[in-house]
């Protein structure tokens, strides 16, 4: 993956990431829109800004790629997870420590996690892993079932912490 192609992955992404917060508001709370836009401020609706936008942003530079990359599919799926595994760690690290929320670091882990995301992605393509049928079998599956979690666990959320919004 180009530098070029990555600085113009963080901006687009990171820009719609971030309006993608406020989707489900300014729909009027629209159920549809709340299956793949954050519906509360449970760490595990706030993937879902980078999850979707990062999957919107892929399956459009698949089709507009004209770079023959074998397992353009595997990166941009484990590049996604890596993303969200990081948000995930800054945020239960530094609450952890600190014991509260803070609303300028959890904006920051989401830019961490976008930067993550596009460097595990850039790594994976740049050393030609992951290219057999299977892993981009298994990354296809693995990215359908987690769209599929988010727009079920949005409505219907198991009682676990990462799907708790936080108590104002």
């Amino acid at each position: 993956m180009k530098k070029t192609n990555s600085i113009l992955a963080f901006i687009i992404i990171g820009i719609v990431g971030t309006l993608w917060h406020f989707v489900y508001e300014w729909t009027g709370d629209n159920p549809i829109v709340g299956a793949i836009a954050p519906v509360n401020e449970s760490v595990w609706e706030h993937l879902k800004l980078l999850f979707f936008p990062a999957l919107f942003y892929f399956i459009i530079e698949y089709f507009l790629s004209k770079e023959p990359y074998e397992n353009l599919i595997s990166a941009d799926a484990i590049g996604i997870f890596a993303g969200m595994l990081t948000i995930i760690a800054f945020f239960y690290t530094y609450k952890g420590v600190l014991g509260f929320d803070v609303a300028a670091l959890n904006v920051l882990s989401y830019f961490v996690g976008l930067i993550v995301m596009l460097f595990v992605k850039s790594l994976i393509l740049r050393k030609k892993s992951f290219t057999s049928k299977t892993a981009k079998c298994l990354s296809l599956i693995l990215t359908a079932v987690t769209a599929v979690l988010f727009m079920i666990w949005s409505f219907y959320p198991p009682t676990l912490g990462i799907f708790i919004p936080p108590a104002v």
